[in-house]
């Protein structure tokens, strides 16, 4: 099951005015019965919004290209980097699992594309069913009115009625999203990823096939990769790790890397090594961050690299070796 974000556009107008007025979806959103002249002017407000960069709406699409619904991120402020999320689906495409990768979906654009902390997600009190479907999503923190007590009393004022508060958080969604899969096979498509992290073809190609190569999955999408190669039956090196850069800075690397504590552990292994260039000052703070200790300076690692490599205004020569028990 999969579906498809799209932007509005009026040639949606009558599939989502047929699904909005049906009794069960009208019902649970509250909206009075309407014409489709109403949907186009809905629309046409969504997109005037978008534009002024308020809203983020967006048409959910199934497999076959079919409108099955709307979502959309609402009063994004991007000073204190949340936003509320509200989303309605067909009453046919219900229990299906249609919402959670809806959900998923949005929220990749306002965790990934937006830069945001934390989407607020309301119901109605009375709306039992929105309640429930929220329920289900494996990536909401539940009932936070005690916590954000403003977004609350705002939610209730704005629907003038009481209401349950709910928020998806950028490190939950990140932990839940993000996953490691081991390569099986050829490893030569996956070159490009290695070069990331490792700027010399000619390096990379010595030892890309030692060890255990993983895929770093954010959904479905191939977000980088990360290479294991065992030093000693207590030792394991992590020889190359990198993430595109779409998903850098988005936790998507820390997460990879806790993942990969456990396996490692889990293996027997108490101690994982990894090395960075002198002039990696991000890779640097990343690895100390994540718990990693300096373990040696290896001089001159880079200098024979067949083409100097600078990062920051700065040769890389020296090889900085990190450490961390497991």
């Amino acid at each position: 099951m999969a579906v498809t974000l799209v932007k509005h556009d009026l040639k949606y107008a009558e599939a989502m005015h047929a699904l909005s007025s049906m009794p069960e979806v009208r019902d649970a959103l509250g909206l009075p019965a309407g014409k489709v002249e109403d949907t186009i002017n809905f629309i046409k407000r969504e997109c005037v919004d978008e534009e002024a960069g308020k809203t983020v709406p967006r048409v959910v699409l199934n497999e076959e290209g079919r409108l099955i619904g709307v979502t959309a991120l609402m009063y994004i402020d991007h000073e204190n980097k949340n936003c509320h999320i509200g989303s309605w689906l067909g009453y046919e495409f219900w229990g299906q699992g249609y919402n959670e990768e809806a959900k998923r979906a949005i929220l990749e654009i306002a965790f990934f594309d937006l830069g945001l902390e934390r989407v607020f997600a309301g119901a109605r009190k009375i709306n039992i069913r929105s309640q429930k479907a929220q329920e289900k999503l494996p990536f909401i923190r539940l009932g936070v009115e005690k916590d954000f007590p403003q977004e609350h009393s705002w939610l209730e004022m704005k629907e003038k009625q009481p209401c349950v508060l709910n928020v998806f958080e950028r490190e939950d969604f990140v932990r839940y999203h993000t996953a490691i899969e081991k390569v099986e096979g050829a490893r030569e498509s996956y070159l490009p990823y290695l070069l990331l992290g490792d700027e010399s073809e000619v390096a990379v190609r010595q030892y890309m096939n030692d060890g255990d190569l993983y895929a770093i999955k954010c959904g479905e999408t191939l977000a980088g990769v990360a290479l294991l190669i065992a030093q000693s039956e207590e030792i394991i090196e992590l020889k190359n790790i990198a993430v595109v850069q779409a998903y850098q800075g988005k936790g998507i690397g820390k997460e990879a890397l806790n993942k990969m504590f456990v396996i490692c552990k889990s293996q027997g292994f108490n101690n994982l090594l990894v090395g960075t260039a002198n002039s990696s000052i991000d890779n640097i703070a990343f690895y100390q961050k994540s718990g990693f200790r300096m373990e040696a300076i290896e001089k001159d690692f880079f200098s024979n690299y067949p083409q100097p490599i600078y990062e920051n205004g700065i040769r890389a020569l020296d090889m900085i070796v990190f450490s961390k028990a497991l």
